[in-house]
């Protein structure tokens, strides 16, 4: 802990509140000019106007899900700048990852079952084509099955009559042998706006696919149409970055105490492929977020109860 210097009574007792780590500090998150995810406050005090910035990249693990945070306060009018940490013991909550697998790799995500299970880790699988016994043996180990269209084509290329048959009339085989699908996921995340319009009379939630980071509440989930950030290998070509990334964005959801909730997508479990992710970074995510206390949900979780 860096050494304190004297400090005014007001800023004393500033800084306290700060390390007290309180739900009365309304934290978010903004995207700044590097794309890194910078964690703030403001806070307002007799003492003065502050903005306070914690540093969620570099925090220190103590262990027993204990940690260090480093921040900076820096007071606005004056441009007094004060340095110090708090301690972080991350409390249950409802703020979670929502991770999904895009394809038809079912091979490949049945074979990595147990790791699922290592974690207790519930995922979604965006399928493309037609129902398979896959889709009720990952559904029996608390899995979701999603859909992903009928031939993975880019559906802004198609007659409106043509798109109908590839989202809605494609998931209907689904749903006659069980499975509920109650989410659908654009090919390539490629869409216009009124497919999502059309697309919502059908699916509980629309998923877009992106390189950004964007977190949500239960309620816009639920009946919308959301971003999913790619973790694929080809968007994060090295592992370092990787692992740096994943505890930023994990890190934020459940630091800003929220209750949102984080979609992350990949494809096929491997080392090699560019759309996917390996099997040791896909490790590193769900023991990360496990530790973290974040709730694995699925997209049916999101699903009114006659949707399901």
């Amino acid at each position: 802990m860096p050494p304190q210097e004297e400090q005014a009574p007001d800023l004393k007792q500033t800084i306290e509140k700060i390390k007290r780590n309180g739900k009365d500090i309304d934290k978010n998150y903004i995207i700044d000019g590097k794309g890194r995810i910078i964690v703030k406050a403001d806070l307002r005090d007799q003492g003065g106007d502050y903005e306070v910035v914690y540093d969620l990249e570099n925090i220190k693990d103590t262990g027993n899900s204990v940690y260090e945070v480093g921040f900076t306060c820096h007071e606005k009018k004056t441009g007094e700048t004060i340095k110090d940490v708090l301690v972080w013991i991350p409390s249950a909550s409802r703020a979670g990852l929502l991770l999904s697998f895009d394809d038809d790799y079912l091979v490949s995500w049945e074979r990595n079952f147990p790791l699922f299970d290592k974690y207790n880790a519930k995922v979604t699988f965006f399928i493309i084509g037609k129902p398979s016994s896959f889709c009720g043996r990952a559904i029996r180990k608390g899995h979701d099955v999603g859909y992903h269209s009928l031939s993975h084509n880019d559906l802004r290329k198609l007659s409106r009559e043509k798109f109908n048959s590839e989202t809605v009339g494609g998931a209907k085989a689904f749903r006659a042998a069980g499975y509920p699908v109650t989410s659908f996921a654009y090919p390539y995340g490629l869409h216009q706006p009124w497919m999502n319009e059309v697309l919502l009379g059908s699916f509980g939630t629309i998923r877009g696919f992106v390189k950004s980071f964007h977190i949500y509440t239960e309620d816009e989930i639920r009946h919308h149409f959301i971003l999913s950030r790619s973790i694929d290998n080809t968007i994060i070509p090295s592992d370092e970055e990787f692992y740096r990334l994943i505890n930023v964005m994990l890190r934020t959801v459940k630091f800003i105490d929220k209750d949102q909730v984080l979609p992350l997508t990949s494809h096929i479990v491997s080392d090699k492929a560019s759309w996917g992710i390996s099997a040791r970074r896909l490790e590193f995510l769900l023991k990360t977020a496990k530790a973290l206390g974040l709730v694995f949900y699925r997209y049916s979780d999101f699903a009114d109860q006659q949707e399901r």
